[in-house]
C-alpha cells in the first residue's frame, strides 16, 4: 500500500500499474493488481484511519496546551 501511494505522490509520469510497480522497485505491477482488484476494502475504516493518521501527523508535536484537532471529511463519489 505504501509503494502504492508514494507512486502516486510521486514523479511518475503515467499512474498505471507498470510505471507505479517499476517506481517502487517491483519487478512486475502483480502485487499492485493485486492490492487494487482483489483486496477486500472497507472504505469507513479506511476513511476512519486517515482521518486518524492525518491528524497525528497534523497536530500539536510539541506538546503545549494548544492541541489542535483536525478533521478530515471524505465523501463518496
Amino acid at each position: 500500500m505504501r509503494s502504492y501511494v508514494h507512486g502516486l505522490l510521486g514523479p511518475v509520469g503515467r499512474k498505471n500499474s507498470w510505471q507505479l510497480a517499476e517506481h517502487a522497485g517491483h519487478h512486475t505491477p502483480a502485487g499492485l493488481q493485486h492490492l487494487l482488484s482483489r483486496t477486500c476494502w472497507d472504505p469507513d475504516e479506511i476513511r476512519d484511519d486517515l482521518q486518524e493518521y492525518v491528524a497525528e501527523k497534523l497536530g500539536d508535536t510539541a506538546g503545549g496546551a494548544d492541541h489542535r484537532r483536525y478533521r478530515v471529511c471524505a465523501t463518496r463519489r
